[in-house]
């Protein structure tokens, strides 16, 4: 009895995890297009996942492949939630909490626990290509018949800045990486070139400076001729060169990244002195996590801003540490260096492409969030935890060589 038993949950716990994978797929082909029906199949993902959890909990202390990763993460939940409790708003910036560190998390906890197949998770990974491909288009179709030089597609233009911080530059290291599949070369290739495209016609300056940054570090690792990457991003350098100079309007938005007096960037200082302000009056824990809008605009904008509706920082940075102090600052950054250094850690043990892809998406993620508050949005990382779980999964079941029960 207690054969059949078991042979009957193990059953209906397979069932979980094939409908999660139908979900992630869901979730995946409107990832970049529709963050309402994403969400509908980011919900059910939630709701299946305490389904899975309540039938089965005897692995989720190992669903994380290193136990630094597991602690940096646990470490940097505790700073939030501590500062959570010295907040203006203590329900508030619980629930919000939850939100971030848990909902828009999903991705990466149900990869973990319920994708055991390398099939499934390249199908997951399709998915998601296909959706930001299809964004890509739009944008670009935006940007030539619509004179659009902010096109978002089906997105917003700052979201679509943070998908291409993160899968342009992962993009690149699979091509450079050789571990492609022959039939995956040339869609891998297309999708790549639409993204490069809607990166120039969305005009997010910080995604700009990010991803070829983050492409050249991440290269520098794959190619064995260091030399072959000088001279590709010279090459690439030139092109954008005289695509700018062919339209006065992007090399109008480009020229504007060190103007100081342009409103943007004059605004961002703006912000960020008043962020500096809230932490030298809460140097520890900060204003309480997620409460920079409410002591922004209640004590702290100053006279000389004029985007006086502004709800956050502009930079990861500056924001964490405006609400969480001192104490959040240094656990986010701990955290960063957790995962940064498993990557390169892992990449040079093992060689294997998916290892140095975590890094590359993450940094992605942090140099456009020098001067964008990405953390804070939802779309972006939603999907910036999907690809952190899908990496780490394929790493696992490639490199770790543990039994998958």
């Amino acid at each position: 009895m207690t054969d059949w038993s078991t042979r009957l949950k193990t059953v209906k716990i397979e069932r979980i995890h094939t409908w999660a994978f139908y979900l992630l797929c869901g979730f995946g082909l409107f990832s970049n297009i529709s963050i309402a029906i994403a969400n509908i199949f980011l919900g059910s993902l939630t709701a299946l996942l305490l389904i899975r959890l309540w039938m089965k909990h005897d692995d989720w202390q190992d669903a994380l492949p290193d136990g630094r990763l597991c602690a940096a993460l646990f470490i940097l939940m505790g700073a939030v939630v501590l500062s959570s409790f010295f907040s203006s708003d203590i329900s508030y910036s619980l629930r919000t909490f939850g939100d971030y560190y848990g909902y828009r998390m999903i991705g990466l906890y149900a990869i973990l626990l319920m994708v055991r197949e390398k099939q499934r998770l390249t199908r997951i990974a399709v998915c998601i290509a296909a959706s930001f491909a299809i964004n890509d288009m739009a944008v670009i179709y935006q940007g030539v018949f619509q004179n659009n030089f902010r096109a978002a597609g089906f997105s917003i233009y700052m979201s679509v800045g943070g998908f291409l911080s993160m899968l342009l530059p992962a993009l690149l290291l699979l091509l450079l990486s050789g571990r492609l599949d022959r039939r995956w070369r040339v869609p891998t290739i297309a999708v790549f070139l639409l993204g490069g495209a809607a990166l120039l016609f969305n005009g997010t300056r910080g995604a700009w400076l990010a991803i070829p940054l983050t492409m050249m570090i991440g290269a520098a690792f794959l190619v064995r001729q260091k030399k072959n990457v000088l001279i590709g991003s010279l090459a690439a350098l030139i092109v954008v060169s005289g695509i700018l100079m062919l339209s006065p309007t992007l090399s109008s938005r480009f020229a504007s990244i060190g103007d100081t007096h342009n409103q943007s960037n004059s605004e961002r200082f703006l912000l960020w002195r008043s962020a500096y302000h809230m932490f030298e009056d809460h140097p520890l824990v900060g204003v309480g996590f997620a409460q920079f809008r409410n002591a922004y605009q209640g004590q702290y904008i100053l006279p000389e801003a004029k985007e006086r509706e502004l709800g956050h920082a502009h930079s990861n940075v500056m924001q964490m540490l405006a609400e969480c102090g001192i104490i959040g600052l240094l656990a986010l950054v701990f955290f960063w260096y957790a995962y940064l250094s498993y990557g390169f850690r892992t990449w040079i043990a093992a060689h294997h492409v998916a290892a140095l892809l975590i890094p590359a998406i993450l940094l992605g993620l942090i140099l456009q969030g020098l001067t964008e508050y990405n953390m804070g949005n939802s779309a972006v990382m939603k999907l910036h935890w999907t690809l952190m779980g899908l990496c780490l999964q394929w790493l696992r079941i490639d490199v770790d060589g543990r039994r998958l029960s």
